[in-house]
C-alpha cells in the first residue's frame, strides 16, 4: 500500500461511519426505543470495525496520517 491509498482508506472510513449515522438518525425517529437501541449497538460494532479494517491499518501503515487528518478536521471539520 502507498500513501495515497492509506487516504483513500481513511476518507471511505469516514464516508462509512457518516452513512452509518444518518442511518441511526433514521431509526430513532421510526423505531422504538429499545429496538432502536439495539440497532444502535449493532451499528456502533460495525462503525468500530470499519475503523479497525480501514482507519486504524491506514494510520499504523503512516503514521502521519494521523497529523494530517487532525489537521483537516480541524481546519475544514472533515477530512478531504
Amino acid at each position: 500500500m502507498n500513501i495515497d491509498v492509506a487516504r483513500y482508506m481513511v476518507r471511505q472510513s469516514f464516508r462509512i461511519a457518516r452513512e452509518l449515522q444518518d442511518v441511526m438518525a433514521l431509526l430513532k425517529e421510526y423505531c422504538g426505543a429499545d429496538e432502536y437501541q439495539q440497532h444502535a449497538t449493532d451499528i456502533a460494532g460495525a462503525i468500530d470495525a470499519v475503523n479497525v479494517a480501514l482507519l486504524n491499518r491506514a494510520i499504523k501503515a503512516f503514521p502521519e496520517l494521523e497529523r494530517e487528518i487532525e489537521s483537516q478536521l480541524t481546519a475544514c471539520g472533515r477530512y478531504l
